[in-house]
């Protein structure tokens, strides 16, 4: 896979966790370019592709894991204690095991109109503002049509799958329902 496409698949879902972790603006940023230079060092080292996730999300936790050990000198030093023992003691961030293949299979089931602007603006990653002149439509038909097209994938999902969440929205558990085992097909 391609550096770049993996910036594409990765860079909102990093920079949510990040700024779930760290206060200041600027250091996610910071953070996230970093992580992302590593990434691109060392993704020849990745045996697996199918362990791709936890891979990142391992260079994820252990970059901020550093961020705090850096400024451990200039926060005090409980504060900063606690925060590195959180980072540390997280596991790989994969609980949601082949929902993404959940995901593209109900993607599919959407109807054409919402179908093909949330394989741009979700999978490929295009904005919403550059989607204007592909389907020729203005900004807000496209930003409506986006988020009806999430509105319809979330009530799929939900319909199919048990997903439990934490206070922050951050799924913890993603479980598929008996009843939609035809829905859902291959995806477990």
């Amino acid at each position: 896979m391609e550096i770049k496409k993996l910036h594409i698949q990765f860079h909102h879902i990093l920079h949510k966790y990040i700024a779930a972790r760290v206060n200041n603006r600027d250091d996610v940023t910071d953070i996230l370019q970093e992580i992302f230079i590593k990434i691109a060092s060392k993704f020849d080292s990745l045996a697996d592709s199918e362990k791709l996730n936890s891979w990142i999300f391992t260079i994820a936790r252990n970059t901020i894991i550093d961020y705090y050990r850096k400024r451990k000198t200039n926060l005090s030093a409980d504060i900063t204690e606690k925060m590195l023992e959180e980072a540390e003691g997280e596991a790989d961030v994969d609980t949601t095991k082949g929902m993404d293949k959940c995901l593209k299979n109900f993607i599919q089931k959407l109807p054409e109109t919402y179908r093909e602007m949330i394989i741009d603006s979700e999978l490929k990653g295009i904005k919403q503002k550059d989607l204007i002149e592909k389907y020729n439509m203005a900004y807000p038909s496209v930003r409506s049509r986006v988020q009806r097209g999430r509105s319809k994938l979330k009530e799929m999902l939900l319909d199919c799958c048990k997903i439990e969440s934490d206070s922050r929205g951050n799924i913890l558990t993603a479980t598929r329902k008996k009843s939609c085992d035809d829905v859902c097909g291959d995806c477990s």
